[in-house]
């Protein structure tokens, strides 16, 4: 029996690190030496670094010995170029104090390489000096991180954008937009039909039903219902939901059908219908950890909300939402775990111009009523934040990519209403 739909509001649709490192002014020891004491101190009290790079430059000093260096620098987390040149200019003048004067790699008798990390809990620089044919030697140091968040005012180059599709009383699962002939149409998948809402072109912008297509299905839905809807090219989108499946007819014939089928094969895990797929827990709300197929040589995960895949030079990163509340990261080979992070339990990747080209979104619950979202970058194996939070006024209870992976759609349950809203959430660069 089809449900008549239910009340809405209608909204405006969606309208049409390596860092760069500086060579460095050549200092005289005087010249280094005020830098050091004068210029420093303000800096670094400024930035919230502290003595770090005079720590490292004392080690560096005690492993190296005096002489000429050449040093490289490279980020490895979420500092802006202006801040890392500062950085390194900094670190320079602390080498110079302690002996060791940098130079070009054929003027100099060894090298320092410094990478500058951090991780959720604290900011890490490294760095590995080589003389000669002799063997690593590695100088490290570290600091926490402050409670208020990173200690750059610039350290968050990106910039979460979000607009507001679409409200209803009833629970949303899934939104998508997509573009037909005649229009923009919002697709909204509930636990009992996908409803078709057409943009009409008028001064208020409404969205308005032009079709509702039915769910049928013989398996009783888990309470906390999670469903998934995926566009497709030789026909219109498919629909995961627990035990069932459902897909539309071929674009070519109308009028356009749903043909839903029980089902327990595994969902895609991104948009694309080629790529992993997991199998979810028909009864509950959450995948069971069991991949089809693996990721390298990895075929079962603990089991999780959702998941991610981040692109690397040479294999794909992925991160999983476990529903203990901890992160995995998973590369093929290498199961690494990270815990004590206050995330929630959804993540998307979502593709953009910038820093590394993809950003992790990561709900966070600091807040049992409202929620937040926040973008990451994971350069080694690490979380950086690299956007400040958008805020929420109630929970995300679904955040599924886009299928073109240029954005995510979030599902928000208002605390005040409690009516669902469907945001697009995209990336913008911030500097």
């Amino acid at each position: 029996m089809t449900k008549p739909p239910s009340a809405t509001r209608y909204n405006q649709p969606i309208p049409h690190m390596r860092a760069r490192t500086s060579s460095g002014l050549r200092l005289g020891w005087l010249t280094s030496f005020l830098l050091a004491t004068v210029f420093l101190p303000s800096f670094l009290s400024a930035s919230g670094l502290g003595d770090t790079p005079r720590q490292l430059a004392h080690k560096i000093a005690a492993a190296s010995g005096p002489g000429a260096f050449a040093l490289e620098v490279t980020n490895r987390s979420s500092l802006d170029d202006k801040s890392v040149r500062e950085v390194r200019s900094a670190l320079e003048a602390e080498l110079h104090v302690e002996g060791v004067r940098t130079t070009k790699a054929e003027q100099a008798i060894g090298t320092v390489e410094v990478v500058l990390s951090e991780s959720l809990r604290e900011y890490v620089w490294t760095a590995e000096i080589v003389i000669g044919s002799d063997e690593k030697r590695v100088a490290l140091t570290s600091l926490p991180r402050s409670p208020t968040g990173t200690p750059f005012a610039a350290t968050l180059p990106i910039v979460l954008k979000t607009t507001l599709l679409f409200t209803q009383e009833h629970p949303m699962l899934d939104v998508a937009l997509v573009e037909m002939p005649g229009g923009s149409r919002l697709l909204v998948l509930d636990d009992g039909m996908v409803a078709i809402y057409r943009h009409q072109g008028n001064p208020a912008g409404r969205w308005e039903l032009e079709a509702s297509l039915p769910i049928a299905h013989s398996r009783t839905f888990p309470r906390d219902l999670r469903g998934r809807l995926l566009l497709r090219r030789d026909h219109l989108f498919d629909v995961y939901l627990p035990g069932t499946f459902c897909r539309t007819n071929s674009i070519a014939v109308a009028p356009l059908t749903l043909t839903c089928n029980d089902s327990d094969d595994p969902w895609p895990l991104t948009p694309d219908d080629g790529g992993v797929r997991a199998f979810f827990a028909s009864a509950r709300n959450f995948f069971t950890g069991a991949l089809s197929p693996g990721i390298g040589k990895v075929t079962n995960v603990p089991s999780f909300y959702s998941a991610a895949a981040l692109p690397r030079s040479s294999y794909m990163l992925w991160a999983f939402a476990a529903v203990d509340g901890s992160l995995h990261l998973v590369d093929g080979m290498t199961d690494q775990a990270i815990r004590g992070a206050k995330w929630g339990s959804d993540l998307a990747a979502v593709h953009s111009s910038c820093g590394t080209g993809t950003q992790l979104l990561v709900s966070e619950s600091g807040d049992p009523e409202h929620d937040g979202l926040r973008a990451f970058e994971i350069p080694d194996r690490d979380p950086v934040a690299v956007s400040s939070a958008v805020e929420f006024d109630g929970r995300i209870v679904a955040l599924w990519p886009e299928s073109s992976g240029n954005g995510a759609m979030a599902i928000v349950k208002r605390k005040d209403t409690g009516w669902y809203e469907a945001y697009r959430v995209s990336v913008s660069c911030g500097n």
